[in-house]
């Protein structure tokens, strides 16, 4: 499958996902979906030049996402998705798009209205809703901030919210 790797990370691109994810999934360009990333002129450029040479960069907002997921589906070359938060993953299966069954889920934030349930991943009431709605949707999440660590299921992590 073209989309070989679907990852939330509130750093979005970093060494972690370029350097150590590269080497285990197949990457020859990253989609970034995000509203606000995508409507910020510096932040698309940071993002789009943080990929080593020869991994292309598209910083896109979510209806935007949804053509570029369509296209990287049967394209040739692979790619990751990367989302902020999966609230935005969300929003992008309400509205129609499919990039798999599987999500990594990487670093989330401590926040105060966020309560921590994993290793580097805090997440808030609309946050737990939208991993609730994506493993209704029969995908599977896993909480893995790098591949050398084991994989922690949603349905084990929920158990600490």
């Amino acid at each position: 499958m073209p989309i070989s790797f679907v990852r939330i990370d509130d750093r979005v691109i970093h060494g972690q996902v370029v350097a150590r994810w590269s080497r285990f999934k197949p990457c020859n360009g990253i989609l970034v979906i995000d509203d606000k990333i995508a409507q910020d002129p510096l932040q698309k450029k940071v993002f789009t030049n943080a990929a080593p040479t020869g991994v292309k960069v598209g910083v896109y907002n979510v209806e935007e996402g949804l053509e570029k997921i369509s296209k990287a589906k049967i394209a040739k070359n692979s790619y990751f998705v990367i989302v902020k938060t999966p609230v935005t993953l969300k929003a992008i299966i309400e509205k129609g798009g499919d990039f798999g069954s599987e999500v990594n889920v990487g670093p989330m934030s401590a926040r105060s209205n966020a309560k921590t349930v994993a290793k580097n991943v805090a997440i808030t009431d609309e946050e737990k809703s939208a991993f609730d709605f994506m493993d209704s949707k029969g995908i599977d999440i896993d909480f893995q901030l790098i591949p050398d660590e084991t994989a922690l299921n949603w349905k084990k992590v929920r158990q600490n919210y």
